[in-house]
């Protein structure tokens, strides 16, 4: 992988490129997105290295435009950090530049199947060689990772898994319908129709209202993993004081990633602009809600012929994460997990032809990586006393 393209210049950008600079088998970054100023802010805080870092700017609603950049750049591998809705768009300029590709997004994953109009590409990706590697963020890649590596080593058989997600939605959708896997299939109910209280364990947030959701998690073990045949996501969230208007603001068009100058000299798109926004309102809230957030499973089976309940989590701090990173901790783990992604790809461990989530590989490899990436994977073993969530 001598050459990476990143698409997408945010703060996950700003943590991503320094720790590749030291990647031995990466000789150029290229960053790019319609705001080249911002790619080029990027350019002069990091260069100086071995690792060349070159700039572009790309639009890719002017595909000609684009189709050009990727002819002369020439990269190995494209790592997608702009908005899903360009998602396919990207994984197919891959195809056309036999390039591998990476993102952390997950395209329509309420509409149909978990990435179905994604997998529809696997026949090209395979018959080029070339790897497409999606949905490296926190969920599922982080949570699916740990409670398979769990289940795996820990258990003889696991009956159910029960997931976690505090404070790391910014918005709980009260659109959709919860959906979880009862006796290995899939099931529905009202959002918010369903609240359980986080358990002791699960320090600093035990007795918060936790809600069955709709999750990416619930879904990837619907398409991969469909051995365990209780599963349900848990998540709390803010539903008054954290509005995400998100997706109000894209459809009706005020979430351009053109940039337009805010003073002279300087420019911003209103994307980057409503990004930034909602970091330091989450990073906010976070400070208001004790200043963390976490995630984790607990898994129920057996081993050597006994019960056995096990609660795997991580838990990030929002205001440590803000002050170093300049996003909140919710936002760092989603870094965390695409970089390991890269790094894995890189080495030429993710390099399966075709398309695939993490669900794919070895679990060990992204938690290792993780691990360094300082995400700390506490595991503890609940008495009967403690097994209530």
């Amino acid at each position: 992988m001598k050459k990476v393209l990143i698409l997408g210049c945010n703060g996950i950008t700003e943590y991503i490129v320094p720790k590749l600079l030291v990647a031995p088998a990466v000789e150029e970054i290229i960053i790019a997105s319609r705001d080249k100023a911002e790619c080029d802010e990027f350019k002069k805080l990091y260069s100086g290295g071995k690792t060349r870092i070159t700039t572009a700017r790309v639009d890719l609603d002017n595909e000609q435009g684009t189709r050009m950049m990727l002819s002369i750049v020439n990269p190995d591998l494209i790592v997608n950090l702009i908005p899903e809705k360009f998602s396919l768009t990207v994984m197919k300029l891959a195809l056309e530049n036999d390039a591998d590709y990476i993102d952390g997004n997950l395209y329509n994953w309420r509409d149909g199947d978990l990435l179905a109009e994604q997998f529809s590409l696997f026949g090209q990706f395979r018959e080029k060689n070339k790897a497409a590697i999606t949905g490296c963020c926190t969920d599922p890649a982080i949570l699916t990772s740990i409670a398979r590596q769990a289940a795996r080593d820990d258990f003889d058989s696991v009956d159910s898994a029960e997931f976690y997600e505090i404070n790391l939605i910014e918005d709980l959708d009260v659109k959709s319908d919860a959906v979880y896997i009862t006796g290995g299939k899939q099931a529905s109910c009202p959002a918010l129709s369903e609240k359980i209280s986080a358990g002791d364990s699960f320090e600093p947030f035990a007795g918060m209202n936790l809600f069955l959701s709709d999750r990416p998690v619930v879904r990837d073990y619907i398409k991969e993993i469909p051995g365990i045949t209780e599963v349900r996501c848990y998540v709390s969230c803010d539903v008054t004081e954290l509005p995400d208007y998100t997706e109000e603001l894209n459809k009706i068009g005020m979430l351009s990633d053109e940039p337009v100058e805010i003073f002279p000299g300087v420019t911003l798109s209103p994307r980057r602009f409503w990004e930034l926004y909602q970091n330091q309102k989450t990073a906010a809230a976070g400070k208001a809600l004790g200043r963390v957030c976490g995630a984790g499973v607990t898994l129920t089976g057996t081993k050597s012929g006994s019960a056995l309940r096990e609660f795997i989590y991580f838990i990030g701090d929002n205001k440590k994460s803000q002050d170093d990173y300049k996003m909140p901790a919710m936002k760092l783990f989603d870094a965390c997990a695409i970089l390991a992604g890269i790094k894995l790809m890189i080495a030429g461990k993710w390099l399966k032809s075709g398309v695939f989530t993490p669900t794919a590989f070895d679990p060990d490899m992204l938690i290792r990586e993780l691990r360094s990436a300082d995400i700390e994977i506490k595991h503890a073993v609940l008495s009967d006393a403690s097994a209530e969530s």
